[in-house]
């Protein structure tokens, strides 16, 4: 058994704290997700925060998440929607390394605050390209590595404890750079600093990144 699915932190209090953090950066994701269309698969949904925001161009919605205890709080969000909200949205429980999704089945991915966490952003983004469409979206929202030096040498310095109690969450990833080495063509590209935020996860990323049509 996993111990994530065992250790009381991971079971009630890491979800709490996704909730909070969804509730702080709520304007970027409303802003982001306006843009989905189509089939959307959710790399990381969390505990559904997001699901109300997806707008009626989105025909389907392909919510993944790998933690048991946070897919039952989607779950409780997803019972409280309207029956026609319902019926877009299936929760899938399995890892973003290996997406049990078909070629080419996907309109729009949605990463948000997520490929900071994964083991190998460079395997998921292969998988997000695998299932994406010709042309379709990538909609990125992330933490990355600091413009700053000195924050730099900081977030180097505590990462191997950062991420131990942060779900796997890396504080020194480079995550525009990892998308356009997958393959990706950034449309639009975003650095800035959210000053709501620990200033080791205050420079952020945000974009949209097309799958080539060749």
């Amino acid at each position: 058994m996993s111990l994530r699915r065992i250790n009381p932190y991971y079971r009630w209090l890491f979800p709490w704290l996704l909730d909070r953090v969804s509730k702080v950066v709520a304007p970027e994701r409303d802003q982001l997700l306006a843009r989905a269309q189509g089939v959307v698969l959710e790399v990381g949904a969390g505990t559904g925060t997001s699901f109300s925001c997806y707008q009626k161009q989105v025909t389907k919605l392909l919510a993944l998440e790998p933690d048991t205890g946070v897919v039952a709080k989607a779950r409780k969000v997803l019972r409280g929607l309207s029956t026609e909200q319902q019926d877009k949205i299936e929760l899938l429980v399995a890892d973003a390394m290996a997406i049990p999704l078909s070629d080419n089945s996907c309109d729009t991915v949605v990463c948000f605050l997520v490929l900071c966490s994964v083991p190998d952003p460079k395997q998921v983004l292969s998988e997000i390209g695998r299932v994406l469409k010709p042309g379709g979206s990538l909609l990125f929202f992330e933490h990355v590595l600091a413009d700053s030096e000195r924050v730099q040498r900081w977030q180097h310095r505590l990462n191997p404890y950062w991420h131990r109690c942060a779900g796997g969450c890396q504080l020194n990833r480079e995550t525009a750079e990892y998308i356009q080495q997958a393959g990706f063509e950034l449309r639009e590209h975003e650095r800035y600093q959210h000053r709501s935020f620990p200033v080791l996860v205050r420079q952020l990323v945000t974009g949209v990144a097309v799958k080539s049509s060749r």
